[in-house]
């Protein structure tokens, strides 16, 4: 996005990848070089510090075990995504729900070797160093949002991970083509069966971002946003409602 006398440049990122990805295209670096702000969805933190946080909110005394918030018959499923997890089996049936789905769904990143240290926030971090940074959340919001979400919907959540077992391969190939309508098919399933579920972690998320990036174009400077890239594709993405504002917003790359 330009105007007379403002860059703002928007990376759709994904957060864990394996190492020895490429991701700084010329084209990225140039935004990364050329901006004098980067803005992310969270700041950054130790990564110890962060688990200890998740940990806070996940775990509550007196849970029902998983298999007992799922129907039976996925059973198979479930003890195959607790494995692929790497979690005991008693520690996941003592997180609130939305919390086993997120630790079940990163099985598959972890299978794949992928670690938030070789993800693109973790790189853009260090291209950053001792230039000016924000963020649009904290992850302390980010947890509460999860913990406010009704536990119908969190145990779909929780149904989708256990049955997400292909679903970060596919979206690492599309993201890595470029290929925003694969990469927006990939994400859309984890949303299906709770709309409250889309809404809070997805659609109105990309309302306040891009209601904050329209009004940053009113100031000069060079930003480049960098944020998952699930919000950057599909009908209700950051692209989506900042066009809907009728602000032109060209592909790059």
């Amino acid at each position: 996005m330009r105007d007379g006398d403002t860059d703002i440049w928007l990376l759709g990122t994904i957060h864990a990848l394996p190492p020895g990805v490429r991701w700084a295209t010329p084209a990225v670096t140039r935004a990364i070089d050329g901006a004098d702000l980067l803005v992310t969805e969270i700041p950054a933190a130790d990564p110890r510090h962060a688990a200890a946080m998740f940990q806070d909110s996940a775990a509550v005394p007196g849970l029902p075990p998983l298999a007992a918030r799922l129907p039976r018959t996925m059973g198979g499923a479930l003890e195959k995504a607790v494995a692929a997890s790497g979690v005991p089996a008693a520690t996941l049936d003592g997180m609130r729900s939305w919390a086993a789905a997120v630790t079940i769904g990163a099985g598959p990143m972890r299978l794949a070797g992928a670690s938030p240290e070789f993800g693109v926030e973790a790189g853009l971090a260090q291209r950053f160093a001792g230039r000016r940074r924000a963020a649009f959340e904290t992850q302390a919001w980010q947890l509460g949002q999860f913990a406010a979400l009704p536990e119908a919907a969190q145990r779909v959540m929780l149904a989708r991970a256990v049955q997400d077992s292909g679903g970060y391969a596919t979206t690492l190939a599309a993201w890595t083509r470029g290929d925003a309508a694969g990469l927006a098919a990939s994400v859309d399933p984890g949303f299906h069966g709770a709309p409250i579920v889309r809404a809070v972690l997805l659609t109105r998320r990309n309302a306040r971002w891009s209601g904050w990036i329209a009004r940053r174009m009113a100031a000069p400077g060079r930003v480049l946003v960098a944020v998952g890239a699930g919000h950057l594709v599909g009908r209700d993405s950051v692209v989506a409602m900042l066009r809907a504002r009728g602000l032109k917003v060209e592909r790059v790359q």
